[in-house]
């Protein structure tokens, strides 16, 4: 997968409420919930009137009551980065973008799978991702326009979900989204078995390779995914302005 088909797969399997362009920029706005959904997206060359673009790109989150927020990709060139350091936008988040071939495979057993999200997989993920309260109704608005096909997983321990996970296909890619495991249940295969379902998925839905992202100082998260064959495609960061 290229790094363009990537966060191109990715933008679409994860909308944003709002978005505009301005040139080859894209500016996303989601009810605040997830940087990714709320940020803008520096790409191609760099405009003659860059000062007057980033104030652009300023007013346009500060009508909306937002932070400003850019998240620097390949795509962008390395001086909008380094005009954003002299403004004194810091960094945030650095993030790896991993991939893979997908496969087909048996079903799992004790994983479910459903093409919307019910309310014992949004349980099980807010128990295991500890969604500020006032952020759990921007979140169900994410889920909500999450385009299909999508499989919301549950890995059960008699009967009860202990993990969960999303795929969504778009085109030839599966995105993976949200693989959360309780606290109480990690280091007992639940991961791994709620990432073979979804690369099951989307092999099932026309998916040939799989992305997803994961911070770069989560070590267990990127300890299992190179496990399960995953290589770096790229990274990326966000840069927030001052407070």
């Amino acid at each position: 997968m290229t790094v363009p088909a990537i966060e191109a797969a990715a933008a679409a399997a994860w909308p944003a409420t709002e978005s505009t362009t301005l040139g080859s920029w894209t500016l996303l706005a989601g009810d605040g919930f997830s940087r990714r959904r709320n940020s803008a997206v520096p790409a191609g060359p760099v405009p003659d009137d860059l000062e007057r673009r980033l104030d652009d790109v300023a007013e346009w989150y500060r009508v909306r009551a937002l932070p400003t927020v850019f998240r620097i990709t390949p795509l962008c060139a390395p001086m909008i980065d380094d005009e954003l350091a002299k403004a004194g936008y810091a960094v945030e988040a650095p993030t790896l973008v991993m991939h893979r071939r997908t496969e087909r495979g048996d079903a799992i057993p004790g994983v479910l799978e459903s093409p919307a999200a019910t309310d014992e997989w949004i349980s099980t993920e807010l128990d295991a991702l500890g969604i500020d309260p006032s952020q759990v109704g921007p979140w169900l608005a994410t889920l909500a326009k999450v385009p299909g096909p999508a499989a919301f997983v549950s890995a059960t321990v008699a009967g009860r979900p202990v993990g969960a996970g999303l795929g969504v296909v778009v085109g030839d890619h599966l995105g993976v989204f949200e693989v959360v495991v309780d606290p109480s249940h990690r280091r007992q295969g639940h991961a791994t078995r709620i990432m073979d379902s979804l690369h099951a998925f989307g092999a099932r839905g026309g998916a040939s390779t799989a992305f997803l992202q994961v911070l770069e100082d989560d070590e267990r998260a990127i300890a299992l995914y190179r496990s399960l064959g995953y290589e770096v495609s790229h990274r990326y960061w966000y840069r927030r302005s001052k407070p």
